[in-house]
């Protein structure tokens, strides 16, 4: 996420002490990455556009990108269309904080609130 997402206020102060508590918890799961693009990244690839990667457990399965729009719903679904949002997300991956890093960011901002 970028680093504007945890300052944004939404839902007042105990809410989004809430919202960032959950995302600290969650963070501890061994499946799930929080990272955190920090401002001083700069203009980097996820500043355009969007996306989830939806990747299959089985085997062969190929992974599908979904975007949502205010307008509509993508799903793009050729290996090319994947192949280049997994490397975009991996260029995004390496502008953030490290996982560590972005989860003591989180928590600095919930104290703050």
């Amino acid at each position: 996420m970028g680093e504007a997402a945890p300052h944004q206020l939404v839902g007042g102060r105990e809410v989004m002490r809430a919202q960032l508590a959950h995302l600290a918890e969650a963070a501890a799961e061994p499946n799930v990455t929080v990272q955190v693009v920090p401002f001083l990244a700069g203009s980097h690839p996820g500043m355009t556009s969007a996306f989830s990667i939806v990747s299959f457990a089985e085997p062969g399965a190929m992974d599908v990108v979904y975007m949502d729009t205010t307008s509509s719903t993508l799903w793009l679904e050729s290996e090319t269309d994947a192949a280049r949002h997994n490397v975009t997300f991996g260029r995004i991956a390496r502008c953030g904080l490290a996982p560590r890093d972005s989860i003591a960011l989180i928590g600095r901002i919930r104290k703050e609130l």
